[in-house]
Parts: C-alpha cells; sequence; structure tokens
C-alpha cells in the first residue's frame, strides 16, 4: 500500500510557463527531490528515461506520464530499493474565483510504497521529511516559474 503527500501552491506565472520548467530535464535539478545531475535522457514522452545524481547516490527515472493538454507529467525516480511516483498537475487558477488573471496552481503528490507492510505505511504516512519535501519542491518550482513569468 503506497503512501501519498501531496500540496499545492499558487504561482504568479501563467500555466504555459510553469509546464515549460516541468518538462524541461535542463531545469529538473533545480527544483525536483534528490536530483542534482540528469544525464541520459531519452525524450520527455511517456517511456522516456534518464539518469541522474543525487545525495552522493546514483539512480535512475522513468516517465510515465505526459499530458500537455491537461498540463500533467509524472516522473518516477528509484535510487535505493523503492520507487517513487512524482506527479505534477497545473491548473489555470485565473485569479480571484476564476475570473482574468494569469496565475497557474501546482498539484504535486509524491508516492512510494515502503517495506514493512501495514505499519510502515502507517508511520511513512506522518513522515515530517516528506511532507517538507513536497512543500520545498513545489516553492522551488514557484520562484523558478516567476522568474520567467
Amino acid at each position: 500500500m503506497a503512501v501519498k503527500f501531496d500540496q499545492h501552491i499558487d504561482i504568479d506565472a501563467p500555466a504555459d510557463t510553469v509546464w515549460a520548467r516541468l518538462t524541461d530535464p535542463a531545469t529538473w535539478p533545480q527544483w525536483l527531490p534528490d536530483v542534482e545531475q540528469v544525464t541520459n535522457i531519452s525524450e520527455v514522452a511517456p517511456g522516456g528515461t534518464f539518469q541522474f545524481q543525487g545525495g552522493g547516490e546514483s539512480g535512475s527515472g522513468s516517465i510515465t506520464l505526459v499530458d500537455a493538454a491537461s498540463y500533467r507529467i509524472k516522473i518516477v525516480t528509484q535510487s535505493g530499493a523503492v520507487p517513487e511516483t512524482h506527479t505534477f498537475d497545473v491548473d489555470r487558477s485565473g485569479g480571484f474565483l476564476g475570473l482574468g488573471g494569469n496565475d497557474a496552481r501546482l498539484k504535486y503528490t509524491l508516492e512510494y510504497d515502503p517495506p514493512g507492510g501495514f505499519l510502515s505505511d502507517f508511520v511513512a504516512g506522518g513522515n515530517p521529511k516528506d511532507m517538507l519535501k513536497v512543500k520545498h519542491t513545489l516553492q522551488k518550482v514557484k520562484e523558478l516559474a516567476e522568474q520567467h513569468a
């Protein structure tokens, strides 16, 4: 059973700008958790693969979903025994009550299946480290997108 952490953040930038940052592998080391360098990327499309370095470890990743129409991308990374799924959804928040404005809302969901069964799922589900990882990732994408808006 997987544990899931999700949060969202409002970004003062168009959804297209946020999407461009999410789908540009050159920016991934700036915001993707535990990724400091990306190499050997095949393509940013379902089935795409890449290698990465982070925290003194090497890992591999794959892209399982890219939906440009709905601004949704799903990336799976693995540097240890447990793969992590990172899902990013960009919505046009459109300002106050969806009227006007040129803002975006980014939702990030981090999921993984810790070894050890139900008890591990319960403990991991309250893990403040992963909750902060999600929060910091959203903040980094926000800063990057707003710089390019």
